[in-house]
């Protein structure tokens, strides 16, 4: 994670669409989980997504179909991308996709 992050900087008015759910993972738990399982998700990836470096994935967006439940290891999602601020674009036309079906 990057160096400084507390949740207690997060401002609670950040998430203000009640569909959206954030988690806090200060262990890296599931960072770590998601990391060596990237390579099989490369086809469900952001174009602009770029390679992720460090001891686990953190600033990324994972999206899932309606109705899915965890699947061991991981759930494959419909789209991921990596960091956010850069695959940002495709995220909004992904999420706008899925608010209008």
């Amino acid at each position: 994670m990057y160096p400084g992050d507390a949740r207690s900087k997060w401002p609670p008015t950040l998430r203000t669409d009640r569909r959206v759910v954030h988690y806090w993972d200060e262990t890296r738990v599931i960072g770590r989980l998601y990391l060596p399982r990237l390579p099989a998700m490369t086809d469900r990836r952001a174009t602009a997504t770029l390679r992720p470096t460090g001891d686990a994935l953190w600033d990324a967006f994972f999206l899932y179909p309606p109705g899915g439940g965890w699947e061991d290891p991981v759930p494959l999602p419909i789209r991921w991308g990596y960091p956010i601020m850069v695959t940002r674009d495709q995220l909004r036309s992904e999420v706008d996709g899925l608010v209008q079906k």
